[in-house]
């Protein structure tokens, strides 16, 4: 049975651009990326609990939570007994922010169990041409071409999704909303960025820049679980 979700806090900065970028610096939506798929292992997941809802047509996959690597960095917010690890794969680079990879790990730090979300791919293909639409819809991505995890988090009212997000185009914040129990993953219109988040109502606030005669503005705009655009949440605001 799954733990009842306290509110989350509002997050309060609004991404305004992004800071440590982590590949080729594009300019803005449209733009193309190579892709190259990087090997993911270790995906799907069976924690303890229930299993209603879960593909499977998928091999579940549930290790120990001592085969995570030593090195994973567990995430504010944990929801008990889950909790978020990121880890940091590449550290021979020594920082310089080109081409990191990391994996995203969902524990359940009572059953001692743990599963990868995913493994980011610094070359994943760009899907704004996918998202031209104002109010569109998230759109369906291989999880091969998650291309940044600058920051994750639990979707709003369920510990079975997971929220990861970050920049690896020097401009732009990529946003998807992974479901490891069925392997899936969507990536949400937003340019910017999450903002806040409704346990409640189960809805995903997040941030997009546009272009109008007068110059750039930010608009809020609320998502489902599903990636379903919703409804802008009020006013554009002028950057």
């Amino acid at each position: 049975m799954l733990l009842k979700i306290a509110t989350f806090a509002l997050l309060t900065i609004v991404f305004m651009g992004c800071k440590n970028p982590r590949g080729q610096i594009l300019d803005g939506p449209g733009m193309v990326r190579d892709s190259a798929d990087y090997l993911v292992t270790g995906l799907r997941d069976s924690l303890v609990g229930d299993q209603s809802g879960v593909d499977d047509t998928v091999e579940d996959i549930v290790l120990d939570i001592g085969e995570m690597p030593k090195t994973a960095v567990r995430q504010p917010n944990p929801q008990p007994p889950y909790a978020l690890y990121v880890n940091w794969e590449n550290p021979s680079d020594n920082g310089s922010g080109w081409d990191n990879i990391y994996s995203v790990w969902l524990a359940n730090e009572q059953a001692g169990t743990v599963i990868k979300v995913c493994v980011t791919n610094p070359m994943a293909e760009a899907q704004w041409e996918r998202m031209r639409g104002m109010n569109s819809d998230g759109i369906d991505v291989p999880l091969t071409q998650i291309a940044a995890a600058d920051s994750v988090m639990f979707a709003p009212g369920d510990v079975r999704k997971v929220i990861v997000q970050g920049c690896p185009d020097g401009r732009n914040v990529w946003t998807y909303i992974i479901d490891p129990y069925k392997g899936t993953a969507l990536q949400l219109p937003s340019s910017s960025g999450v903002i806040s988040l409704d346990p409640k109502k189960k809805e995903i606030f997040a941030s997009s820049y546009r272009y109008e005669d007068d110059g750039r503005y930010v608009v809020l705009k609320a998502y489902s679980l599903d990636g379903k655009f919703l409804r802008e949440v009020g006013e554009k605001t002028r950057e």
